[in-house]
């Protein structure tokens, strides 16, 4: 017998309860005719159910149909407000720009006032014991007087001035000269006289991002880490490294400098370029710099003046140099030196005695001018130069079977055995002048013969690494760049080489002439000889 299920499902009359209901309203509720359906069990056909049942009554039919209207002034909604938020961005980062080229502009403009100057200066002479009771009230021409009393002028004064004014566009420069010289004393009293107007300086570091922030301190660059765009920014700015943002802020100074108005180059100052490893990272910097100043000299808008102590910078920037000029930078002469010791100590003994020892290095007569007693100061530095010597330079006649040792060994006889050269040079020159002889001058060992230095005017040939006659007489050209990096000698611009400074010198003198040096160096060499000898 075929079962059958009566499913019966009421539309549009919800459940009414019996209670409390007239005969009246009862006869027409079972007046209407229910929505009845049969389905049999085994039917194809099963009972449609209601997605929406879930819903209430009035809700059900508001996901079926939407207002258009609503859809449009939602999507115009979004627009308008991701629209605002474009343009205000757009507008942020045009903003951010013309901010970060004015800021270093303003670091340019920035200038010195007469109060800075006045507090600058008396530093200065409150540094040798000038600044008497009359001049802490003074005006800055009186002190600028004084100042210049202290400081003689140099020759060399003159063309610093004029690049660091920007008379001399069209060229960058390369200021060459050993350590305390003066190069950088002479380029901060130019930027003096014009107040900083027009020019920045900082000094070189081995660090890379020390440098990367010296730099933008200098340029008041900030390398974009102060920038809120991360929304419109897809890249992090530090990305790249310090290279990179090395070459975003010199490009920033290049579209400054490309501005409209300007009636002199711009001038900026990198001072102690040797300080830069001698590595591919330190090399590569040097030629981006390079790079740029070559562009910024075509156009005469920025001038970019380096110094060095050591050759090496030369050397290399040398390579793809065009309109570079290299000026060396040397010690005072014997009258120019005891002019600026009486100008600082006018009531001073024994003058001539402290020149003798110290030379006419700046930062040594700066050094003794302070002191109470100049000729005692000036032999304490000979004193602590003879021990840097002995400990940097030691001979050890019976050095061990080590491979360390003997290295060193090696190192200190090639050296001692150029210095003695030197000392030899010295004393047969002080010989051959008679009264007419410089105590200053120090021995120059010539790098270049005649027939080279004809040969390099007539022919154009390019020749480096000539220090010919200090190779063969260390018998290890290798050791001469290190002798460099250590101030012992001085290499110029020539390839000359000589002792680093009149001190170092006097150093030397007095070890080499001392007794029995001369059999202490050639037992060193036996004892090297004997161990190569044992070990082949």
């Amino acid at each position: 017998m075929q079962r059958l299920y009566l499913l019966t499902r009421v539309r549009r009359h919800p459940m009414i309860s019996a209670r409390g209901l007239t005969p009246a309203q009862i006869g027409r509720v079972r007046a209407s005719k229910p929505d009845v359906r049969l389905h049999s069990a085994h039917s194809r056909q099963a009972p449609q159910t209601d997605n929406n049942s879930f819903l209430p009554l009035g809700e059900r039919g508001t996901w079926s149909k939407l207002d258009p209207s609503l859809v449009v002034d939602i999507a115009l909604k979004t627009l308008i407000g991701l629209g605002v938020i474009f343009i205000g961005g757009s507008l942020y980062v045009f903003w951010y720009k013309h901010n970060v080229l004015s800021k270093i502009e303003a670091a340019f403009n920035e200038t010195w006032d007469d109060a800075a100057l006045v507090q600058l200066i008396k530093q200065e002479l409150s540094r040798f014991d000038l600044l008497t009771p009359d001049l802490e009230h003074a005006g800055l021409q009186r002190l600028a007087a004084k100042l210049s009393e202290v400081h003689p002028r140099r020759q060399e004064q003159d063309f610093i001035d004029s690049i660091v004014k920007g008379e001399t566009a069209g060229s960058y420069f390369l200021l060459v000269g050993p350590k305390g010289a003066g190069k950088s004393g002479m380029v901060f009293d130019a930027m003096l006289n014009i107040r900083n107007k027009g020019a920045v300086f900082l000094e070189a570091h081995p660090d890379l991002e020390v440098f990367r922030l010296r730099l933008g301190n200098a340029l008041n660059y900030e390398f974009s880490e102060d920038m809120q765009a991360g929304l419109f920014q897809r890249p992090d700015p530090r990305s790249g490294g310090a290279a990179m943002d090395i070459e975003r802020a010199l490009d920033k100074l290049y579209e400054v400098a490309m501005r409209s108005g300007r009636r002199r180059p711009l001038v900026l100052v990198i001072t102690k370029i040797q300080n830069f490893h001698n590595n591919d990272q330190g090399r590569n910097l040097l030629l981006q710099i390079q790079q740029y100043a070559e562009r910024w000299a075509i156009r005469g808008i920025v001038t970019v003046v380096f110094t060095t102590d050591d050759v090496w910078p030369y050397t290399l920037l040398r390579k793809a140099a065009t309109l570079m000029e290299v000026r060396s930078v040397q010690d005072l002469d014997w009258e120019m030196s005891r002019r600026t010791l009486l100008c600082r100590r006018p009531d001073a003994e024994n003058v001539d005695s402290v020149v003798h020892v110290v030379g006419g290095r700046q930062s040594y007569l700066n050094k003794v001018s302070r002191a109470e007693e100049m000729l005692q100061a000036a032999e304490d530095l000979l004193r602590l130069e003879k021990a840097w010597l002995e400990s940097c330079l030691g001979l050890i006649p019976d050095c061990d079977n080590d491979e360390e040792v003997v290295i060193q060994q090696k190192w200190s006889l090639h050296c001692w055995t150029l210095l003695r050269e030197f000392i030899r040079l010295y004393r047969a020159k002080q010989k051959e002048s008679g009264d007419c002889w410089d105590p200053l001058k120090l021995p120059v060992i010539p790098a270049v013969c005649c027939l080279f230095c004809f040969l390099r005017t007539m022919l154009h040939v390019i020749l480096t690494r000539l220090q010919w006659r200090c190779q063969q007489i260390m018998t290890r050209p290798d050791y001469l760049d290190e002798l460099d990096r250590l101030d012992v000698v001085y290499i110029d611009m020539n390839s000359n080489v000589q002792p680093d400074s009149m001190l170092v010198f006097r150093a030397a003198l007095d070890i080499v002439e001392k007794e029995g040096f001369d059999e202490l160096l050639e037992d060193v060499r036996c004892r090297i000889k004997e161990i190569e000898n044992l070990r082949r």
